[in-house]
Parts: structure tokens; C-alpha cells; sequence
């Protein structure tokens, strides 16, 4: 989880009780040909903060004492660590929900990160994964009882997923957000030089 003065992407990773759970049946192996859906808990962090905010699912930490803990390791954050950057800034920045100011989304993603006023930030980041990881499982694995329903149930959630995202983020929104983003970066450029 997110800590103070972000040890984000830089160290040891917990998925705790039943999100635990959840990551280890999606990284567990099924069916006759050994297949996965996810080959190491890394891969469900990467997407699952995605899900969350397409779907605007947010999850909260499962603090059962003595339950259920799997791991995703520094070095492997580490070494992912821009593509994770990358999810990050862009969750912040097309949350309107979560901010509704353009600047101040832009200052959060790409100037407050590291810095103790971004724990709010590295919170919302974190309910994103945990939800991302339940509607994971939900749509994934949790109505399934042989390699078919699975194949089908990843089947449905992709198509499902695709048309959500386009509904979500049209190419105008996308476009727009550059444009912003551009003019922002000017204004900001032109500003230290002076």
C-alpha cells in the first residue's frame, strides 16, 4: 500500500486477506494445459488499478488479522516501475471525479508524487488496485468451473472492458487532455525561464 513520502513502486508490495486470495486464484494455474490468466501477482497490479478506475471500483485494505498475504517484491516494481509511473499519472489525471480541476490534476501527477501531499493520491491509487482486483476475480473466476467457462468468462469481460473504456474516454477527451496538457507545460516552461 501506499506510505508516507511514496515508497510507491520502490518497495515490497502486500496484497492482504481476501484481495490476497483474489490475486493468488488469478495467478493460479487451471485446466489441463496448466494455463493462467495472470502469470505473477505484478501483472494483476499493473491492470487491476485500470479495471478499478474504468470501472470506478474502489476497494479498501482487508486488515483481517491473520489472514491471507502475497507479495510483489521491490525489485520487480523497481524494474516496472515507469510503466506503473505511467498508470499512476494517467489515473490522476483523467479522474475527474477525484479532482475537478485541471491544473491542480496535472500538478498531482506529475510534480506532487513523492511528497507527503501526495498520500491522498497514492490512497486513491491503491482503492483503484484493491477494486480492480475484486471485479478481477468477480468477472473472471468467480463464476467459473472449467477452463471453458473461464476462456469465456476472459472473453466477455475484454469485450466488456473494451466498450467500457470507449465509452468512458472518448478520442475528443483523450485529445483534449493533451491539448490542456500541452498548453500547461508551455505556461509552465515559459514561466521558469523568467
Amino acid at each position: 500500500m501506499a506510505g508516507k513520502n511514496s515508497g510507491l513502486f520502490q518497495k515490497e508490495y502486500s496484497f492482504r486477506g481476501g484481495h490476497a486470495e483474489h490475486v493468488q486464484a488469478l495467478t493460479s494455474k487451471f485446466g489441463s494445459r496448466n494455463s493462467q490468466l495472470f502469470n505473477r501477482n505484478l501483472d494483476v497490479y499493473m491492470i487491476a488499478p485500470l479495471v478499478g478506475f474504468c470501472y470506478q471500483r474502489r476497494g479498501n485494505p482487508d486488515l483481517t488479522p491473520n489472514g491471507e498475504t502475497t507479495k510483489i517484491f521491490p525489485e520487480q516494481l523497481i524494474k516496472e516501475s515507469q510503466t506503473l509511473w505511467f498508470i499512476y499519472r494517467l489515473i490522476l489525471l483523467l479522474d475527474k471525479k477525484h479532482e475537478r480541476d485541471f491544473e491542480t490534476r496535472v500538478h498531482k501527477a506529475f510534480r506532487n508524487y513523492g511528497k507527503p501531499e501526495a498520500e491522498e493520491d497514492e490512497m486513491l491509487f491503491d482503492s483503484y488496485v484493491l477494486g480492480g482486483v475484486e471485479l478481477l476475480y468477480e468477472k473472471l473466476l468467480e463464476n467459473g468451473h472449467s477452463e471453458e467457462d473461464y476462456i469465456n468468462n476472459l472473453y466477455d469481460f475484454l469485450s466488456d472492458f473494451s466498450e467500457r473504456y470507449y465509452s468512458t474516454l472518448s478520442a475528443d477527451d483523450i485529445q483534449e487532455t493533451v491539448i490542456k496538457l500541452a498548453k500547461t507545460g508551455r505556461t509552465t516552461s515559459r514561466n521558469s525561464r523568467v
